[in-house]
């Protein structure tokens, strides 16, 4: 099975940061290209249950860390209180309606929602 959730990508992303470990070496250290590693960060490609089992294992990480969406996974930068519950209402809109789409065009809608927030972010 294929596990696709918003807020995956960042956590798979954290979770090896946290290790200390290249997105080079988690790939050879679970059989996978470094490519693929990237994407599955970036929220480009889905990943299977028995990878995310071996990144859970890899991480030292429950996988229940990695399927649970919070907060901070909608949005990394620091915000203002005032502006912080607006922004919350604005990313639960938009992740229901990713929710809602078909499941054959989420990973589209994902990776266009991560190409607008990397270039809100440097821009």
């Amino acid at each position: 099975m294929k596990i696709g959730i918003h807020g995956l990508g960042g956590r798979l992303q954290r979770a090896r940061k946290g290790t200390g470990l290249s997105q080079e070496a988690v790939g050879v250290k679970i059989g996978v290209s470094w490519m693929t590693v990237h994407r599955w960060e970036r929220s480009q490609r889905s990943i299977s249950d028995e990878n995310l089992d071996r990144l859970c294992e890899l991480y030292q990480r429950p996988l229940r860390w990695f399927l649970t969406l919070e907060a901070g996974d909608l949005n990394d930068e620091v915000v203002a209180p005032e502006d912080a519950s607006m922004m919350s209402a604005a990313a639960n809109r938009l992740s229901r309606k990713i929710a809602d789409a078909p499941a054959g065009h989420r990973p589209m809608i994902e990776k266009v929602v991560e190409d607008l927030l990397d270039a809100l972010r440097s821009g």
